[in-house]
């Protein structure tokens, strides 16, 4: 793996450390470890493919239905496979024809384009609270790069050995952000988000193709990898240094959620798992008692329910705490996509806020699902497929196509 240094003038971000709050939580919550814990996208912002460090999948935003097309981008010789991000009312996606592009929220109108020869973006872009920090976005030829977030410019580059398909993840820390990124070169490295210089690297047995995920422990900042070679990895984000394996029978590539002290994912052999990553063992292993399908869509939590995609043509339900399936959505076709969580109104002053999943399909079907009851709440067609999720923000859903076609919804009025 190669630093590649570009000229720049960026600035670090520091945090201020809240150990005194895990302190108290510890000191006055003994449980909270079991407790779920909400980790929120900004309602204004979708900053990495998972909403945010959890990989919970769930939005401060309010959507109010029905929804109706703000508007459409439909690009010639594209076609799209990643999760949209959005900050600062800009949505920054890749194609996989090695072609960047932000896009104006509101209008949908082109701001930049930044094309890179023989790559393609499959994964998601991440970015920080501070918009001086460069936009972060990998591609298949492995080449991670801090993009200028105004102009597209390349700030600093990163080389691995293999694709990048798992979206980065920013992680705030007393030193500044850092940029967690996994490749299939087996390897998860720790980049400092303003200079792209390595802070530390990690190597497993097989590919990674996940996004990694973090939960915030007494212990310290833990990461969560869930690989192609049969584990899951638990490792310290502040040294890269591996705490724990848990074997989980097969490869998998989704994103796993955290819930509490539970690590929650499914497996291309149609398991799905909540690991506790405390007592390092499986807390329960569901698999359907129809033919096993692969999960590709990785799981968002709400309201004690683990809700996930299945290649089955299904959107299933499961409760964090036993197992049990809570309830199942059939669709026309498969689910690859992540779902998002969102709170919901249908009548402004009448109807209470719920919340709802929203998930997309391999034919097309945007579905809006309320998450209590597993009934549709909303529904659109798009005419062509889906392989990546929605992002959330400002009371707008975003989502790109298989097609090449990049759709905006937003609330009715």
């Amino acid at each position: 793996m190669k630093f590649r240094p570009v000229p720049d003038g960026s600035t670090r971000l520091g945090q201020i450390s809240h150990a005194w709050l895990v302190l108290w939580l510890v000191a006055c919550h003994p449980s909270w470890a079991s407790a779920e814990e909400p980790d929120p996208a900004p309602a204004d912002a979708w900053p990495m493919a998972r909403g945010s460090l959890a990989g919970t999948g769930r939005s401060e935003t309010v959507l109010r239905l029905p929804l109706r097309e703000a508007w459409r981008r439909d690009f010639e010789q594209a076609a799209f496979a990643a999760v949209p991000v959005i900050a600062a009312g800009t949505v920054f996606i890749g194609d996989l024809d090695g072609r960047f592009h932000a896009l104006d929220l509101t209008t949908g109108e082109t701001r930049w384009t930044r094309a890179v020869d023989q790559a393609g973006f499959v994964s998601a872009a991440a970015l920080a609270t501070n918009p001086t920090l460069p936009l972060v976005i990998g591609d298949d030829l492995g080449i991670v790069r801090g993009l200028d977030r105004k102009t597209g410019e390349t700030r600093w580059e990163y080389a691995t050995e293999g694709e990048i398909s798992g979206g980065p993840t920013i992680l705030p820390t007393e030193a500044g952000p850092r940029v967690l990124v996994g490749s299939q070169d087996a390897s998860l490295s720790c980049l400092d988000l303003a200079t792209g210089k390595p802070v530390w690297t990690h190597s497993i047995a097989d590919q990674i193709r996940c996004g990694p995920t973090v939960a915030r422990t007494p212990a310290g900042n833990r990461v969560f990898l869930a690989g192609c070679d049969g584990r899951l990895h638990v490792i310290d984000a502040t040294d890269g240094k591996e705490i724990a394996t848990i074997e989980i029978g097969g490869p998998t590539g989704t994103t796993p959620a955290v819930s509490g002290n539970l690590v929650l994912f499914g497996t291309e052999g149609g398991d799905f798992f909540a690991i506790d990553f405390v007592a390092r063992e499986v807390a329960w292993q569901k698999r359907p008692a129809t033919s096993a399908q692969a999960y590709r869509s990785s799981a968002a939590v709400v309201g004690g329910l683990a809700i996930v995609g299945t290649r089955g043509r299904a959107v299933e339900a499961f409760e964090i705490s036993t197992g049990a399936e809570a309830w199942r959505f059939p669709l026309r076709g498969r689910v690859d996509a992540s779902p998002a969580i969102v709170d919901i109104v249908a009548e402004p002053g009448i109807a209470p806020r719920r919340q709802a999943a929203i998930v997309a399909d391999s034919k097309g079907t945007i579905a809006v699902i309320d998450v209590a009851s597993g009934k549709l709440a909303w529904e659109f067609d798009a005419g062509s497929g889906f392989s990546s999720g929605a992002a959330v923000a400002a009371g707008r859903l975003v989502i790109a196509a298989d097609d090449g076609t990049v759709w905006c919804f937003a609330g009715a009025e």
